[in-house]
């Protein structure tokens, strides 16, 4: 009956976990989408602003010469490009710790000991939620008696 008991608040631990781990994961990744958004809108406007100074240089030159102010823009509209895909490999790596936690795969810093299959089990747990395995912590108080 105790192992049962113990798979059933093994099974409730790793669910409080998963929800805490999604919700996390899920204000972190809209966090990182409104700085992608930011740097979007913001590299949209510069590439705006350097089409009307490459248009008014051509109007007055008949084309458009190389000038600080075209590269300027160049320069900073790059900046952003390689914001925004810093973003996103942040947003890969978010999305990816989210899913090894979700498989139990992964020790937060509120779980117990990963078992020997590697999953993490909660804190006081004496057996495995995943393979029934006693846990190290049980084993240790075991052959201490």
């Amino acid at each position: 009956m105790a192992g049962f008991l113990d798979k059933v608040t093994g099974g409730i631990s790793k669910g409080v976990a998963n929800v805490g781990a999604t919700s996390k994961g899920m204000m972190e990744k809209a966090k990182v989408k409104a700085v992608i958004s930011n740097l979007e809108a913001e590299q949209k406007n510069l590439t705006q602003l350097l089409g009307q100074k490459a248009y008014e240089l051509y109007k007055a030159n008949g084309a458009v010469p190389q000038d600080d102010g075209v590269t300027n823009f160049v320069t900073e509209i790059d900046k952003r490009i390689a914001l925004i895909e810093e973003q996103k490999e942040q947003l890969k790596r978010i999305e990816e710790e989210v899913a090894m936690v979700t498989k139990g795969t992964v020790r937060t810093s509120q779980e117990g000991a990963a078992c020997q299959c590697g999953y993490a089990n909660g804190d006081g747990a004496k057996f495995c939620a995943n393979c029934g395995a006693m846990s190290t912590n049980e084993q240790a108080s075991v052959s201490e008696s």
